[in-house]
């Protein structure tokens, strides 16, 4: 089984904790602890459930509680080679690098019952990544694509045949125009390394969609330039678009944990069976 629990998501802090058949991992650890503890308790969780931290990046957003969370719960962490070497550089997340792993360079790597595939994305940080997770039991399969400037060609491909799949929504377009943040704000977040707009994540996700997709989760939605209504709607009509009609669409929110998203590997099936039809 795989099963996906978004702890909160937004420009003021990231968490995700994904369970797999053998253990349970956290990507970004952008709360501190007291924060961490209380998000997991109004989900029935503990952090000692937790084996380890995957990082996508640096940002504080996303890496600000990875010190005190290692330190009191001896959680190891892994991230890029490049956030792994921003992590020590005064980015107000230091690690000491004997905590700290980096993901293999080549192929997957295997932490907590999980193998891990990274891909280089496009954002203002030192390297970036989404990841793919596979929970080696079942084969079930999650992609998270947390901050990315645009869609690489590489992504989709990487992503091709999940089981669940996490991914920003940043900002509505026309909000984004309309609102009060100062132009070059805007151009930052708009632009190539900044964030994903509805659209844009409504057109990956439509890419990624197949009888296997399980469910979607939305998320990073911004406070001041976008509505959940408006993420899920953009994305639900491109899924009605690619023939995928299943309900299992959230946008997360910054302040409360989404209900857990499950999977027990569909997709992974649908693959190793291929003599099968694979349309919608």
């Amino acid at each position: 089984m795989l099963r996906i629990t978004v702890l909160g998501s937004g420009s003021r802090g990231n968490a995700i904790l994904i369970d797999g058949t053998d253990g349970a991992v956290l990507i970004d650890a952008g709360f501190g602890p007291r924060s961490l503890v209380r998000r997991l308790q109004s989900v029935g969780r503990r952090p000692e459930e937790i084996s380890a931290l995957l990082l996508t990046h640096e940002h504080t957003d996303h890496a600000s509680g990875a010190v005190a969370a290692c330190a009191r719960w001896g959680w190891p962490v892994y991230g890029s080679g490049g956030t792994i070497d921003a992590l020590g550089s005064g980015s107000g997340t230091d690690v000491p690098l004997r905590d700290a792993r980096a993901f293999a360079a080549q192929g997957p790597t295997l932490i907590s019952g999980f193998l891990i595939e990274t891909s280089s994305v496009p954002h203002d940080a030192r390297d970036c990544c989404a990841l793919v997770l596979t929970d080696i039991r079942s084969g079930a399969r999650a992609g998270v694509a947390m901050d990315v400037g645009r869609v690489p060609d590489t992504l989709p491909v990487a992503f091709e045949r999940l089981d669940l799949l996490v991914v920003e929504s940043n900002h509505d377009e026309q909000m984004l125009a309309r609102g009060p943040y100062p132009w070059s704000l805007k151009q930052r977040i708009s632009g190539g390394l900044g964030h994903l707009s509805n659209g844009a994540a409504a057109a990956f996700v439509s890419a990624c969609a197949h009888r296997g997709l399980r469910g979607v989760l939305l998320t990073h939605l911004s406070e001041t330039n976008n509505l959940p209504s408006l993420a899920i709607e953009r994305t639900r009509a491109a899924l009605r678009r690619a023939g995928w009609t299943r309900d299992a669409l959230l946008a997360a929110s910054q302040q409360l944990p989404l209900p857990p998203m499950t999977s027990t590997g569909e997709a992974a099936w649908l693959v190793r069976a291929s003599q099968l039809s694979l349309g919608f």
